[in-house]
């Protein structure tokens, strides 16, 4: 009597290997700027909003967005309910960078919180590192518009 032999299969429905070598590493962080660094978003701003931000040092009580050049950081406050960020015309915040969607994000005010939405963008809307669909933001979070970072920021 002879013992048959079959194949064993391969491609999709092969079986999954057992033992050690199936160890499936951690997800790691979702870094959207890798190999390339986040861009300061001051020189991008358009002509209208650079013009409303001020020194932090003039800061009065409230919720700003801080956009840097190097060294300078100046602030744009918050001072509407619904805020769109994008390259578009119609964009409440409008930034000068092709990587970025015409109405690319959305900061809503929620009583004394604030919520960014990403609105279906090419290239992602993240908070902290972390790509988000919408989420509440706090003090000193980094949001990061497609490649331009921005900082929020709480002035007690």
């Amino acid at each position: 009597m002879t013992t048959q032999t079959h194949p064993l299969p391969v491609g999709p429905a092969a079986p999954a290997p057992v033992g050690p070598s199936t160890y499936d590493p951690p997800t790691e962080r979702l870094d959207p700027a890798a190999g390339e660094l986040a861009l300061d978003a001051l020189p991008l701003l358009d002509h209208h909003n650079r013009e409303r931000t001020i020194e932090p040092r003039l800061a009065l009580r409230g919720q700003y967005l801080a956009f840097y050049d190097g060294h300078e950081r100046r602030l744009l406050p918050l001072d509407t309910d619904i805020t769109h960020i994008g390259r578009g015309v119609e964009a409440d915040i409008r930034l000068d960078e092709h990587r970025v969607s015409r109405d690319h994000a959305i900061l809503v005010r929620h009583g004394r919180h604030l919520r960014l939405l990403d609105n279906r963008s090419a290239n992602g809307t993240f908070v902290n590192g972390r790509r988000i669909v919408a989420t509440n933001i706090r003090g000193d979070d980094v949001i990061e518009v497609g490649p331009v970072a921005v900082r929020f920021v709480e002035v007690p």
